[in-house]
């Protein structure tokens, strides 16, 4: 293993468990609440728009009909184990998080705090939307920045993905569905697991 891929995932892994000491303990940080009211603060009706949208790629059947999509199309040109490595990692990535958010046991933004735009149940750290959007399309914008030949296509798919990545946290923070904190979570597990496979 090379030194600076050691440091880096120790700094993720460090990060990260610290996070989910003070996920544990506490409801929310003061920064936290800060964070979700200044960004629910913007009343711009093509911001909210794009919020919904974003989030609504990880709801109900899309990230089944998104993660099929990619690996029927990597499996055609013959990147089977890119396919296998991107359905199994968010997979996995998925089923820890999932195990994290029990452990945890964080519960979500209240009403009496911030504005929730979109009600879910359940545990809020990590946010799940975030890490599997930062493991699916953070590998996904790997293969595209090293594999495609084509600058324009691939300034348009690192565009793509990277926006994706980064507009997923903000608006699970901007739904009301989960504090800063947890968004953090999910993209410090994320980076995580991306760095074993990059």
């Amino acid at each position: 293993m090379k030194p600076k891929r050691s440091t880096l995932r120790l700094l993720l892994l460090s990060g990260f468990l610290i996070l989910s000491y003070q996920a544990y303990h506490y409801a929310y940080l003061a920064l936290d609440l800060s964070i979700s009211r200044a960004l629910q603060s913007l009343h711009q009706p093509l911001f909210s728009l794009v919020m919904n949208l974003v989030s609504e790629i990880g709801d109900d059947f899309y990230p089944w009909l998104v993660g099929g999509l990619v690996v029927v199309t990597l499996i055609y040109y013959q990147a089977k184990t890119e396919a296998i490595k991107v359905a199994g990692l968010t997979l996995l990535s998925a089923l820890t998080g999932s195990i994290v958010k029990l452990l945890v046991h964080r519960p979500r933004p209240d009403t009496d705090l911030v504005q929730i735009q979109e009600l879910v149940t359940g545990q809020s750290f990590p946010s799940l939307h975030v890490l599997v959007f930062t493991v699916f399309f953070g590998y996904l914008l790997f293969l595209s920045a090293s594999q495609i030949k084509k600058t324009w296509l691939r300034l348009v798919l690192v565009s793509l993905f990277s926006f994706l990545i980064l507009s997923i946290g903000l608006s699970r923070i901007y739904l009301g569905a989960h504090w800063a904190s947890d968004v953090l979570g999910g993209y410090l597990l994320g980076a995580l697991f991306i760095s074993y496979i990059i």
